[in-house]
């Protein structure tokens, strides 16, 4: 799906296949540094696999890869100059033992 902005090049030095979160992320770090980038994306940007749960498995060793992204999703409404929404919540688990 384009856009229609402008037509589609020829040749790409980066390209990113699917514009969830991992893909809309990284274009967007890599264009900050001055890459050229183009994400390619079947439907809506963020409206596939980015939009459900995942379901999830936590485990210790991503613990500060998990504290960089929440300081990085913290950043990014300012980063950008515009308010993408983000709202960290939390998650409570209930156990016997």
């Amino acid at each position: 799906m384009s856009t229609g902005a402008a037509p589609l090049p020829k040749a790409v030095e980066i390209a990113i296949v699917g514009g969830g979160i991992a893909g809309i992320a990284t274009a967007y770090y890599l264009a900050r540094r001055g890459l050229p980038v183009l994400v390619f994306e079947k439907g809506r940007i963020a409206g596939e696999q980015s939009s459900r749960n995942w379901g999830w498995v936590r485990v210790p060793r991503e613990i500060p890869a998990a504290m960089e992204s929440l300081r990085l999703w913290r950043g990014i409404s300012q980063e950008i100059g515009h308010d993408i929404g983000f709202h960290q919540g939390g998650v409570a688990y209930l156990g016997e033992t």
